[in-house]
C-alpha cells in the first residue's frame, strides 16, 4: 500500500510538471504565435516567461516585436530597453527599437540606434536602408548615398535599395545613375509604382516627355496613386 501510495504521488508530480512549461517553452510559444501573427497570445506566453525569469533578454525582444506589430510603439521601446540593457550585444534590439523610435517621430534616437546596431552587426541590409531613409529625409543626401551604396554590395537584386538610390541620385544631381538605379529597381519588380513614377519625373526632368509621360502612366496603372497628379501637372 505504501509502494503504491509513492507511486501515485510521482504520477501526480508528473502530471504538474508537463502541465507547467518552463521559461524556454514559453518563449518557444510566443515566437510561434508571434510567427502565426497571433500577438496577444505571444504577449500572453513572454510574460509567463518573465514572470519565471525577469532577465531574459530574447522574450523582452521578442515581447517588444509583437508590441510593435500591434501598434504599441511606446510600450515596445520599453521591452526592447529591457533587452538591450539585458544583453547590449545584440544588434536586433537595437534595430527593432530604432524602428519603433522612426514610428514615434524620434529620428534622432531612431539614428542612434541604427549606429549602434551597425557597430555590432554592419552586414544589415535593412538597417542601412532605414538609417539612409532618415538621412534622405533630412536632406544629408551624400550621407545616404554610402547607406544605400553599401547595402547594394550586399545585395544587389533588392529592388527597394535601388529605388532609394535611385530618388537620392536625383537629388544629387546624378539623373543617369537615378534612371540607370529606378531602371533595375523595375526590372526586378515588374510592378513597382513608385519606381516608374520616380523614372518618369527623371525623364521629363531631362526634357523626355514622351517616355517620362509613359512611365508615369504606368505608375499610375499599377496604383501609385500621386502619379496622377503628375501626369495632370506634365503631360497635355
Amino acid at each position: 500500500m505504501r509502494g503504491s501510495t509513492q507511486f501515485l504521488v510521482i504520477i501526480v508530480c508528473s502530471l504538474f510538471i508537463a502541465c507547467s512549461p518552463t521559461e524556454e517553452e514559453l518563449v518557444e510559444q510566443g515566437r510561434n504565435f508571434l510567427s502565426e501573427s497571433e500577438y496577444d497570445q505571444a504577449i500572453t506566453a513572454l510574460d509567463k516567461a518573465l514572470d519565471k525569469n525577469p532577465s531574459n533578454y530574447v522574450a523582452h525582444n521578442a515581447k517588444g516585436v509583437a508590441q510593435t506589430r500591434l501598434g504599441q510603439f511606446e510600450a515596445s521601446v520599453k521591452s526592447f530597453t529591457m533587452a538591450i540593457n539585458l544583453d547590449s550585444t545584440d544588434y536586433r534590439a537595437f534595430f527593432n527599437r530604432g524602428n519603433s523610435k522612426r514610428e514615434l517621430d524620434d529620428d534622432a534616437g531612431a539614428m542612434y540606434d541604427y549606429e549602434r546596431a551597425l557597430d555590432i552587426q554592419p552586414d544589415v541590409v535593412d538597417i542601412h536602408l532605414n538609417k539612409g531613409a532618415i538621412l534622405f529625409k533630412y536632406g544629408e543626401f551624400e550621407r545616404a548615398l554610402f547607406d544605400f551604396e553599401f547595402a547594394l554590395r550586399l545585395d544587389d537584386t533588392n529592388p527597394l535599395i535601388y529605388l532609394n538610390k535611385g530618388k537620392t541620385e536625383l537629388r544629387t544631381d546624378n539623373p543617369e545613375d537615378a534612371i540607370y538605379d529606378l531602371k533595375k529597381a523595375i526590372e526586378f519588380k515588374s510592378d513597382y509604382g513608385e519606381a516608374f513614377y520616380w523614372l518618369g519625373l527623371v525623364e521629363i526632368a531631362q526634357e523626355n516627355v514622351v517616355d517620362g509621360c509613359a512611365y508615369l502612366k504606368n505608375a499610375e496603372a499599377f496604383n501609385f496613386e500621386i502619379a496622377t497628379t503628375a501626369i495632370s501637372q506634365n503631360c497635355k
